[in-house]
């Protein structure tokens, strides 16, 4: 047998003796958001697979196959209107109290890529509909998603507000009524789903609260985003949830749960925070 043939064979059977994680590699950046995103939501993903120029398929359960990152280049409006991953994750959510009137655009957790959040919750009405519990939300009752520990983060948060109301009985008019739980609609103007069609968000006090489509755009809310108690925003945090009142186009009365954008805030402020691996789940394409 030739000699250059030999080398070829075992070369071959060398590459195939290689563990699939040997022959892929991610930027450290892909590395953090893919292992965050199993983190929040483990079992989500099945695979990620990683072509030889780099590009990153996200496969999920119910086999819809997204990219990371796509390539293309997208206007803040086309960011939050047809994301890829990489674009959903980028904006970091900030924790803590608000400091000053965020810039046009920073809105981190109103890009959503949809396919995530059809493989998260259920891919209709009535699949989200059997997924939900209710949850009592001081004297109301909400349904709420029980995938991936959406429910029972919301009724942690319930009972930390019902602790904060029983010293303070003034923030109740930040709260109440609550609405959401399970509404399937579009957001509005647009054709994507809302979280509440998910039955992942809930929507506060909603006459009290200001949403940025009923004021002029531009407008400087911060005194109204200081206003809203601090440790109101605290109790959703702790929990998974973020707040549509750090966002530019403001949304004072929502609150949907992102443990992934918490879980990367806490990481960007330097805690240790422990992340499942992934490397089990890489896989070159073919």
């Amino acid at each position: 047998m030739p000699r250059f043939l030999l080398l070829t064979i075992l070369l071959y059977l060398l590459i195939a003796a290689l563990p699939a994680t040997a022959l892929v590699a991610l930027s450290p950046q892909a590395r953090r958001d893919l292992s965050v995103l199993e983190t929040a939501y483990p079992g989500v993903m099945t695979a990620i697979e990683v072509s030889p120029d780099g590009r990153i398929t996200v496969v999920l359960r119910d086999g819809a196959r997204i990219a990371y990152d796509d390539g293309r280049a997208r206007t803040p409006q086309q960011a939050v209107l047809d994301p890829d991953l990489k674009t959903m994750l980028a904006q970091p959510y900030p924790l803590g109290p608000v400091t000053a009137e965020p810039p046009l655009w920073f809105s981190p957790g109103r890009s959503r890529v949809q396919a995530l959040f059809l493989a998260l919750y259920g891919h209709d009405r009535a699949e989200v509909r059997a997924n939900c519990r209710p949850v009592v939300f001081f004297n109301q009752r909400l349904d709420f998603n029980t995938r991936f520990g959406a429910a029972d983060a919301f009724k942690r948060v319930s009972d930390r507000l019902t602790r904060l109301a029983a010293a303070d009985p003034g923030i109740k008019r930040f709260l109440l009524p609550a609405s959401g739980g399970m509404v399937w609609r579009m957001i509005a103007g647009t054709d994507r789903l809302s979280v509440h069609s998910f039955a992942a968000a809930v929507d506060v006090s909603p006459r009290g609260n200001p949403y940025w489509r009923n004021l002029p755009r531009g407008k400087n809310m911060l005194a109204v985003r200081q206003r809203f108690p601090e440790q109101v925003v605290a109790a959703f945090e702790a929990e998974g949830f973020i707040w549509g009142g750090k966002w530019a186009e403001f949304d004072l009365m929502h609150f949907e749960y992102r443990p992934e954008l918490l879980l990367l805030a806490r990481l960007a402020r330097g805690e240790a925070v422990p992340l499942r691996p992934i490397d089990s789940l890489l896989r070159p394409s073919r």
